[in-house]
């Protein structure tokens, strides 16, 4: 699981979705789940600083876990299918966190992985039992919810799905955001999109862990 986290840490660094020491990872295994610790840059993250935590918060090895730690552990709470999540900071995302409400079904790949629409949380203080409620209540049962004024947390039944999630959420906000400038665009209607998700959950979806 730590050297997961570790590959997921460059695949977010990677791709731009993080500046700095901002945003986190974490798996869930059985009754623990392993988190990046806080504050740490994350070309010095090694496996054995990578936090382990029980589902009550307390720490079993590693260091201080992210300051995230409870919206993570709320969403696990709350939505057993989730074995991974992931938190970033990308600048499309985070925009839209400032300017909608939410991300109407605009693109099918989006539809499909993220969920029929992407519905952005209501604000509350990062690390507060407050957000991780709003984080929840927002995601649903989607793959992905934006945090007002804040950034990206994207979901999955591992965590390559989560971080897929992470990269079609910034590319379906970067086209939200072109289309509100456009001014003039269509959308999925909302029976189409939950087609579409069905489709992926109870097909695609299940190819791939087949083939994983």
């Amino acid at each position: 699981m730590k050297e997961e986290i570790l590959r997921a840490v460059r695949f977010i660094v990677g791709n731009g979705l993080v500046k700095g020491t901002w945003g986190n990872i974490s798996i869930r295994d059985k009754d623990y789940v392993y988190i990046t610790p806080s504050g740490i840059p994350y070309d010095k993250l090694k496996e054995e600083m990578i936090s382990v935590v029980d589902f009550n918060g307390r720490l079993m090895d590693g260091l201080k876990p992210s300051s995230e730690l409870p919206t993570h552990l709320e969403i696990y709470k709350n939505r057993k299918d989730v074995n991974a999540i992931v938190h970033t900071h990308p600048v499309f995302s985070t925009t839209v966190s400032v300017v909608s409400s939410e991300i109407p079904p605009l693109i099918e790949d989006a539809v499909m992985i993220l969920g029929p629409e992407i519905k952005v949380s209501e604000y509350a203080l990062p690390g507060s039992i407050e957000l991780a409620k709003n984080v929840v209540d927002a995601l649903s049962d989607n793959n992905a919810v934006i945090l007002k004024n804040h950034g990206l947390i994207t979901v999955g039944f591992d965590i390559d799905e989560a971080l897929t999630a992470s990269l079609v959420c910034e590319k379906t906000a970067e086209i939200y955001l072109y289309t509100l400038n456009i001014g003039n665009f269509s959308t999925i209607s909302y029976e189409d999109a939950v087609i579409l998700r069905n489709k992926y959950l109870n097909g695609y979806r299940q190819i791939k862990k087949d083939i994983g």
